[in-house]
Order: C-alpha cells, then structure tokens, then sequence
C-alpha cells in the first residue's frame, strides 16, 4: 500500500501496543502516584480568623477557591480566582497563579468541593454540611466569571455531598456522599440524577473524614483528613471501573517552619498536572493557602493518519519521551505534505522523518504521499553559431509533428476536393459546347435539304 509508513521509536521511548476505544492521555497505572514531588508554586493569606479553605476547581482562566470563614449559616466566604495562565482572559500578561480578583458575598455553607463544567460553564459546590436545613443533599451553582451564587440543585434528601468533579469524557458527575450515605461514590447524569453507586469506602479513610476529589480517566483521588493525627499526609486512589481503592501513597510537601497543615482539594489544569490546595500554619502562627503543584506519570497517545483521514497506527508514549516517524516513502512514491497537529510542515525538512519530542499531550501527525510523475527524455536540436537551441521534449516534438502531417493533410484533401469540384465544371462545359455544335451542325443539315 503506496501510503503505509515505518513507525520506530527512539532513545527510551515506552511502546505500548494501542487496543482500540477513544484515544486520550491517561495515568500511567496504580503505582504512578507514589513519590510525587511537589512544587511550592503561590502563597496567600487566609482572609478569615478562623478561615481554612476547603476546595479548588480549574476553569480556562482561573484557579478558584472557597475558604470557608466559619461553620456558620450567617457569615460569608470568600471565593478567590487565581491567573491560571500567564495571560488574562483578554490576552494581557499576568503572573501566573497570582490573585486576580476576591468576592465575599454569599454563604457556601462549608464549601468542601467544586467541580467545573466547560459545556456548560458553571461550577458546583459541594456544601457537606446543611446549617440551612433545605440544603441538605444539595448543590451550589456558582458563575465562574463572576464568582457569584446562581441557583440550587437537589440530588438527594438522604445525605450531603463531601466532594464533586466533572467526567467530561462521559458527561457525568462524580460525587462522594458524607457518613450519612456511606462515603460512598456515585455516578450522576448530566441532569444530576444517580445512574451508578459504586459502594461504601468509609474503611478505607487513613484519617476519619474525606477531602474533595479529583477524577482523572478510571481514577478518583482525594486527601483524607488526617490533621492532628501525626501520621503525616496521604492521597487515596481508588478505581472507578474496579469500585476499589487501589493504592495510598504518603504524599511529601518538603515543609520548613510548618507547624500544622491540612491538604483539603486538587484539581487538574493539565493531563496529569495537578495542583493541592494546603492550608499551613507557620511557626510564627499565620495561617496561609499554599498551591502545590505535581505531574502524575503518564501516557499519551500519537495518532498516524493518511491524507484522507485514514488512521495508520496508533501509539502510547510516556510524558516526556519522544516519538519518531520514519517519512520514508515505498519507491516510486514522495512525501507530499505533513501536518503535525494541524501544523503544517516543510516537507524537505522532514522527507526521511519527523520526531516529538518531549511529548505532553495527545498528538496527531498526518501524512500523505503522491506518486513520482514519469520522467521524458528530452531532445536537444543541433547547435548552430556556436549558440545552443532550445530543447524540447520528445513528447512535445511528436505532438508537434502530428499536428503538422494533420494540417498537411486536411489541406491537401482540400485541394484535391476543389480540382475534382473543377474537372467536373470543365467536363459539363465540354459537354455544352459540344450539344450546341451538334445542334448547329444538324440544324445546318436540314437546312440544306429543304433548299434542294
């Protein structure tokens, strides 16, 4: 097949054969959450006395906050949106992570987790407790832009909700209900109706509560609440499709001059990028939020298409490796384009191969090949004054030629037509003559007969 290319991998690459479904990144197993470092990237002030803020949630723009101020129905919170990019939302540069704006107008109840949805751009607080009674099993919609309070969402009245996230690749909520329901978590629809439980996992806790949640692929990850306890910090990961805990890693901060801290949220602002929400109290008393941030291992997928959209193989990369593709056509065949995604490529840059590299998202690289045009052997005329004439080919001589005998010959079928029209007038000219001369020489005949 004229369009098939050699797929080879260089250096470290890991190769994994692809095994069909939706291509998308995704962690690179149970063990990929086990010593992780983390990077100190902001610091804050908490704004409340007793303040301690309990989620986080990513949109494009944003890294936003609640910090609870106290367990009460009557004071307000504050919600904090931090730059998530080193650009505002209208292109301007920022400093990446610093506070772009502050509201505190709206009781959240405790606040404890946030989930954003892109699709239909709001975020849905998780408010664990319900000092409001008609609260209970509810969710907050807050507006991202404006961090404002929208409306109320029921999902149920048996239990409260600890911690949210969106599944965008299934369009669903994750959820994990407080002791009333079991901590356990469920599956919600899009219209926030329960479509899945996937069981109880109160044992599981290395302290005696649960954080807000993340959901990454098949994987749901949170903080236990071990504050006070002094066993230090974990995550707990556990398996959506095997409704299982599957690994707890102790998580390392590298804290100096902590005297107490409390990890309350993540969330994803890239594939396998997150970053932890931790309240820390220094040594000399001040209480602040602290944005860690960490990359989980993981694999991503490079796509292979023909130029008609035909997918040709399919691959699995770590984070940071490279992938090659060998451009070298089948003979009698030349690259003719490459996109790399939606990229376009010189392609005598790259006609024996192109390669990624340090690769950290999903890619599609597509190539096409044309059939090499037939080289003519070109005909050289003599050279005369020592000058060289042009040079044509023979292909184009022939055409030239043909076209010649063609004239030559329909025009001297012409001829031919117009003397044969021409004997044919002097033939019946003859023909007159000769019938008036016979005509005279009879008419003088009888003529003289009569006069006899």
């Amino acid at each position: 097949m004229k369009e098939r290319i050699i797929l080879a991998l260089l250096g470290m690459i890991c190769f994994f054969a692809f095994s069909g479904g939706e291509c998308r990144a995704e962690i690179a197993g149970d063990d990929a959450f086990t010593g992780l470092s983390w990077e100190q990237v902001h610091e804050d002030e908490i704004q409340a006395p007793l303040g301690v803020v309990q989620s986080i949630c990513a949109t494009e723009d944003y890294i936003i906050c609640i910090e609870n101020t106290a367990d009460n129905a009557v004071d307000t919170d504050t919600v904090s949106a931090y730059y998530r990019n080193d650009v505002d939302e209208n292109g301007n540069p920022v400093e990446r992570y610093s506070l772009a704006k502050r509201v505190s107008d709206m009781n959240w109840e405790h606040g404890n987790g946030m989930a954003y949805n892109p699709n239909t751009n709001e975020i849905y607080v998780a408010l664990y407790t319900n000092l409001i009674p008609e609260n209970r099993g509810c969710l907050y919609v807050m507006d991202p832009q404006t961090l404002a309070y929208k409306r109320k969402i029921k999902v149920s009245d048996d239990y409260n909700i600890l911690g949210i996230d969106y599944k965008e690749d299934t369009n669903q909520y994750v959820i994990q209900t407080n002791a009333d329901g079991g901590y356990s978590f469920k599956i919600l629809d899009a219209d926030f109706h329960v479509v899945e439980d996937l069981g109880s996992y109160a044992a599981t806790a290395k302290g005696d509560n649960f954080q807000d949640l993340v959901v990454d692929g098949d994987y749901i990850i949170n903080f236990p609440l071990t504050l006070n306890m002094g066993i230090g910090d974990y995550l707990h990961v556990y398996s959506i499709s095997r409704k299982t805990m599957v690994a707890d890693p102790q998580v390392d901060f590298n804290f100096q001059n902590i005297t107490a801290d409390e990890p309350e949220a993540l969330c994803e602002i890239e594939p396998g990028v997150y970053l932890a929400a931790v309240n820390v109290t220094d040594s000399a008393g001040a209480k602040k939020l602290r944005l860690y941030r960490t990359e989980i291992p993981y694999y991503f997928h490079i796509t292979v298409i023909d130029g008609d959209g035909s997918v040709i193989e399919e691959q699995q990369v770590s984070r940071g490796e490279n992938f090659a593709l060998n451009c070298m056509p089948e003979e009698g065949y030349q690259l003719s384009s490459l996109f790399v995604d939606g990229e376009k490529k010189d392609v005598q840059e790259y006609e024996e191969g192109y390669v990624l590299e340090n690769i950290q998202k999903d890619s599609t690289i597509q190539v096409h090949f044309k059939k090499i045009p037939v080289a003519v052997p070109k005909a050289v005329a003599p050279k005369e004054s020592g000058e060289t004439k042009a040079e044509l080919p023979v292909k184009e001589i022939s055409v030239g030629i043909l076209l010649i005998v063609c004239a030559v010959g329909g025009y001297g079928y012409y001829l031919h037509i117009q003397m044969e029209r021409r004997r044919k007038r002097l033939r019946a000219r003859r023909r007159h003559r000769q019938f008036v001369l016979d005509y005279y020489h009879l008419a003088a005949i009888h003529s003289q007969q009569g006069a006899n």
